[in-house]
């Protein structure tokens, strides 16, 4: 009897509300450090950095012109001069030649590698967003798994109380050798999930370190409980939010424009360029040297070579057709990412209202009752057990619940562009 009343102790110990784990403020580790830490060292992220950095100076390269060539000419030089050219010549020509392009056609490049340029770094800006909602989908499934591991702990220690119980319920011949057995399996069944908990734990891990670029051993601490608080937002404020911050979109207008200040260019290529030539004539046996200037320009449109700029000109006018309809794909993609977010949020968040309100205190009553009827002798001992992993069960569900519902809002970070204060802040 005294093993029984220790039994039922424990349950009520564990069914009151769980307060987490023991452990010190240093032992926890915080979503905003990681991402700090990500955004600083994770290698696609100093790649793309880099990226961005060498897209910004093709514009010194476009927007200068080509470079001067300067060069020497020799007329009616003997053979037998040879090796000095300059020795018996009759004229010596030296010259300085330039380019200089159709006005326009500079500026018009430069403007569509301005535009390149920020196109790459919204790409940058969207990567950053990619890399943070995948750091918090592995850090809220380490949170979750976490508490798995928690429970599985709290349930060997009951299993071993109730093997005991059980044993010593059998030798005085009050109980069911089947319950020996049963709550054995049922021991060796936790064990080796907490095994399989353990793994989890370090692959997901791993993961983490490895968008961190730490070490793929190496530990973290505790993931604290998340606030579970979240405004409740209407579609229409936060796509037209999105639409303003989606860096993808961003992205995608700054492609039209490249496109627009290229077809720009190509059409600017009707034009001609002009090559202007200064040369100073140097005379052989007399004094009368002289300077001579040349002029001379491109004919774009001559029949063998008027197709280049036309077909230029129609592939340009094509890709800001493309670049457009992109556009507008991504906006209609932005409005299914916005919407599948705001409902996953809405969905998990009642479930963790359900589970935290509902649910989880069913079935503590349920267990108390059943322990309850176990004390007067109206049901089988194992219907206890039952009953308490129906509130393991809630437990897990609840803390599952949990885990969507804050990655869903990763996931409507990623889909704005915007982090969850900062899109609190331009919804106020």
């Amino acid at each position: 009897m005294r093993n029984i009343l220790r039994f039922i102790s424990l349950l009520v110990l564990i069914i009151v509300p769980h307060c987490g784990i023991n452990a010190q403020t240093s032992d926890y580790v915080y979503i905003d450090s990681l991402v700090a830490e990500a955004l600083q060292n994770n290698p696609e992220l100093k790649a793309a950095r880099n990226i961005t950095s060498a897209a910004k100076t093709k514009i010194d390269q476009i927007s200068t012109w080509e470079a001067p060539q300067i060069g020497v000419e020799l007329f009616q030089t003997p053979i037998q001069s040879f090796p000095n050219p300059f020795k018996d010549g009759m004229e010596t020509d030296y010259f300085i030649q330039q380019m200089f392009p159709f006005p326009g056609k500079i500026s018009a490049m430069t403007s569509a590698t301005e535009s390149n340029a920020k196109m790459v770094e919204q790409q940058y800006f969207a990567l950053e967003k990619r890399i943070i909602r995948q750091l918090k989908d592995y850090y809220y499934e380490l949170y979750l798994v976490q508490k798995k591991i928690e429970i599985n702990k709290e349930n060997q220690d009951l299993m071993r109380q109730f093997t005991e119980i059980t044993r010593k319920q059998y030798e005085v011949g009050m109980g069911k050798q089947p319950d020996v057995i049963r709550s054995q399996t049922e021991l060796s069944t936790l064990i080796n999930e907490g095994i399989n908990l353990e793994k989890e734990r370090t692959d997901i891990q791993t993961m983490i370190n490895t968008i961190l670029s730490r070490l793929a051993n190496s530990e973290l601490g505790l993931v604290p409980d998340p606030a579970d608080s979240l405004p409740s937002w209407k579609f229409d404020d936060v796509y037209d939010l999105a639409l303003k911050s989606r860096p993808e979109l961003k992205g995608m207008a700054f492609n039209i424009d490249m496109y627009k200040s290229e077809l720009d260019a190509s059409r600017l290529e009707y034009y001609p360029d002009i090559m202007g030539r200064l040369m100073y004539k140097d005379m052989a046996n007399t004094s009368d040297d002289f300077w001579a200037l040349m002029f001379g320009v491109n004919i774009p449109l001559a029949p063998w070579s008027g197709g280049k700029y036309t077909g230029k000109v129609e592939e340009n006018e094509l890709n800001v057709k493309t670049a457009e309809e992109q556009y507008n794909l991504m906006k209609n993609m932005i409005a299914s990412d916005v919407q599948n977010s705001l409902v996953k949020i809405e969905t998990n968040r009642n479930l963790v209202y359900l589970y935290q309100n509902t649910v989880i205190p069913q079935a503590e009553q349920t267990l108390q009752s059943t322990i309850a009827a176990y004390q007067t002798g109206k049901t089988e001992f194992l219907m206890i057990l039952d009953a308490y992993k129906m509130l393991l069960m809630s437990k897990l569900e609840f803390y599952m619940s949990k885990m969507n519902f804050l990655q869903s809002q990763a996931q409507l970070e990623q889909a704005v562009g915007l982090s969850i204060p900062e899109i609190n802040e331009n919804l106020k």
